[in-house]
């Protein structure tokens, strides 16, 4: 079976190399012909430009030859005095057409365009003398060359002779040549010269290498190697050149090469009148090269392809084992595997997938729309797809019913794969993970949890009730310092008006006064239970209260006890309004005074102090609760926040204070509670002491609603 797949993945793998080499051979074979006709192009460039040269001096030493004619003609008038001497003149002008065959009509109009001499050299090659005249005052070549100076000519374009406003046949090209005759700074007539072109043509049309074409103004052939195109403006066949060359416009402007790098274009200026010369290499030269080349490319495409054949099969070889080493991967995945393209297809699954959809060949599976699969177990979401290629990764826990018993858990995983080669294409691997087991055993463990939960919530409840219970004997010892007074007060008051009244010498003012006493003191006892009464009330809700305030609270709650025992309370207070629960950070601060309290009442010293501080810090406030007790010593410092841990005799502290405080503050209050060790100086005296620092978050809101 392996052998198999082996030779089945190497004949897969050298067909594939096989159709990519063929590609590229097939795409270098173009690159290479391209290269080859340009350099076709190149290599007779200097020569094009050489036969465009020698043409245009053709042309030009043409039209120069019948400009010095007309110049003799005029040199002639001039010596004669203009029209005093026709016949000299005609007999020059006889003289100038016998002698140059090119030239088949020659003239001689006055100042008012009327014809005196005209003679002309038909068909026949006969001289001939037209014994009607005509008026040639509205033909363009007259209007032109009236308005030209002493010595200057006016040349026509290249064109068929029109007689009798016929094109005449068979065809003359012809070139009209004529200069202004000025008499005395006055314009006393014209010379004119027509002149057969074809001679001139077969000159500048003849070439061993080239194909010559010309090309008039309005982009039409004037000459074409195929002369049924020629004069195609003058004829009305509309050749356009544009349909034979179809970039001319950019030849002409030069800022490209020719697409099949072919032609050669330059333009010829005559007067007025240009016209374009165009070369193209003959065929039979171009069609050899080309196939020559051709030829050497094939001979070295077999000669690579012979040699690279081996290299094919070893590469197709290790190719091979590539593709069966990546199955075997893929098959060794303990979960079920598959990629797929963006549009749901499986290309790449593993065994476990053919496993847990219950099929045997992978072919069921690869290639198919994996949104389209009929099975109970579906491991495709296409919405969980499609957020998985927009996100890049996702991860999800699914739940499958193979039957109405039996439920199953996978996790699946996706991620998105971006894969380059000649075209970007997108791919998203899959490996769902079977954790069923797991899931029931977290099942288990989340009741569990719950339950030890539920146990600690109780626990911790019990807890803050017996903090608070403490707390609650600290107040009523409180509540007992802070009666004495009143209480004397009343016995006092009241002692003394019975006795007076015994004795018959109370007096209405002295009673008034007594009773006034005992009612100041009563009212007194009764504000001082109030204000114990609010702070053991339950509020559990956020409520917006200022700092100082709260620390006025509880220093009222314990100022007997302090004062009794010269404990002096230091405060700076930046007054800050907070959002929170206001009775829970009240019996913090109440902690930790006492805390304070109690460390303050073991110094031999009579200077106790504590100081309370608060200032706020961008979205945050913090209050310093600092005492100059001596600090908290290393081998309990660790300890102080655990539950139960107390310095204190066992019937005198319970542990739970600053445990407690903690918890509130940081589970309750969402703030911190620290405290370290510090020493500072007061009063030009150093002290070391205690510092509990209590950080809470500010409520932006409530204070821009306050201001």
């Amino acid at each position: 079976m392996l052998k198999n797949n082996y030779f089945k993945h190497v004949l897969t793998s050298m067909a594939g190399i096989l159709i990519i080499g063929a590609i590229i051979s097939y795409f270098l074979y173009l690159f290479l012909i391209s290269y080859q006709k340009e350099e076709i192009y190149k290599k007779n460039l200097q020569f094009a430009n050489y036969e465009i040269k020698e043409n245009k001096l053709t042309i030009e030493k043409t039209i120069q030859r019948y400009k010095n004619t007309l110049s003799a003609l005029v040199e002639s008038i001039q010596e004669q005095n203009q029209n005093k001497d026709i016949k000299s003149l005609k007999k020059q002008m006889d003289i100038l057409i016998k002698a140059n065959h090119s030239i088949f009509q020659i003239r001689y109009i006055n100042r008012i365009g009327q014809e005196i001499i005209r003679i002309d050299r038909n068909i026949n090659n006969k001289i001939i003398e037209p014994k009607k005249l005509q008026n040639k005052s509205n033909r363009y070549y007259f209007q032109k060359t009236k308005n030209l100076n002493h010595n200057e000519f006016y040349i026509s374009n290249l064109d068929l002779n029109i007689e009798n406003k016929k094109i005449e046949k068979p065809f003359r090209p012809t070139i009209r040549v004529s200069t202004p005759i000025i008499l005395k700074k006055r314009f006393e007539g014209i010379f004119i010269i027509n002149f057969n072109a074809q001679v001139l043509i077969d000159k500048i049309t003849k070439s061993k290498l080239f194909d010559i074409y010309y090309m008039d103004k309005e982009k039409r052939f004037l000459i074409h190697p195929n002369s049924h195109k020629s004069w195609s403006t003058q004829l009305s066949t509309n050749y356009k050149v544009e349909d034979e060359i179809k970039n001319i416009d950019s030849l002409i402007k030069k800022n490209t090469l020719d697409l099949e790098n072919n032609y050669y274009v330059e333009k010829i200026n005559l007067t007025d009148h240009n016209f374009f010369i165009i070369l193209s290499i003959k065929k039979k030269f171009y069609n050899a090269s080309i196939k020559e080349t051709k030829k050497d490319i094939l001979s070295l495409f077999f000669l690579v392809a012979l040699i690279g054949f081996p290299f094919t099969l070893i590469i197709a070889y290790i190719q091979s084992r590539h593709v069966i080493l990546l199955d075997y991967i893929v098959n060794s995945i303990p979960h079920p595997f598959f990629i797929k393209d963006n549009n749901g297809k499986f290309i790449i699954v593993n065994q476990e997938m053919l496993n847990l959809y219950n099929l045997k060949r992978k072919e069921q599976l690869i290639g198919k729309d994996s949104y389209n699969i009929l099975n109970p177990i579906s491991l495709n979401s296409k919405d969980k797809d499609e957020l998985a290629l927009e996100k890049g990764k996702l991860k999800t826990i699914e739940k499958f019913y193979i039957d109405t018993e039996k439920k199953y858990y996978f996790e699946m995983i996706r991620v998105k794969i971006p894969f380059y080669n000649i075209f970007k294409r997108t791919y998203l691997l899959c490996i769902a993970i079977d954790i069923t087991e797991i899931q029931e055993l977290n099942t288990q463990l989340n009741k569990k949890v719950e339950e030890e939960v539920n146990s600690r919530i109780k626990t911790e409840q019990i807890l803050a009730q017996q903090s608070k219970m403490a707390l609650m004997g600290e107040m009523i010892g409180n509540i007992a310092h802070q009666w004495r007074q009143p209480l004397s007060n009343i016995t006092t008051a009241s002692t003394g008006m019975k006795i007076q009244k015994e004795m018959h010498i109370l007096k209405d003012d002295e009673l008034i006064n007594g009773l006034t006493q005992i009612n100041n003191s009563a009212q007194y006892l009764s504000k001082t239970i109030d204000d114990f009464r609010n702070f053991f009330k339950p509020y559990k809700v956020k409520t917006n209260f200022t700092l100082e305030f709260i620390i006025n609270k509880a220093l009222k709650l314990v100022s007997a006890q302090f004062t009794n025992k010269s404990i002096q309370i230091v405060k700076e207070i930046e007054d800050t309004t907070i959002l929170n629960l206001e009775n829970e950070f009240t019996q913090v601060i109440l902690n930790i005074l006492n805390n304070a309290r109690d460390e303050l009442l073991k110094l031999e010293s009579n200077e106790k102090f504590i100081f309370i501080n608060s200032k706020k810090d961008k979205d945050s406030v913090i209050i310093q609760i600092k005492d100059n007790a001596g600090g908290i010593s290393k081998e309990i410092e660790e300890k102080l926040y655990d539950a139960y841990f107390t310095t204190k005799d066992e019937d005198k502290g319970t542990g739970i204070g600053l445990y407690m405080s903690k918890q509130i503050i940081e589970k309750h209050m969402g703030g911190t509670l620290s405290h370290k060790n510090e020493t500072f100086i007061y009063k030009d005296k150093e002290y070391k002491g205690a510092v509990f620092t209590i950080k809470l978050n500010l409520n932006e809101e409530l204070e821009n609603t306050k201001q």
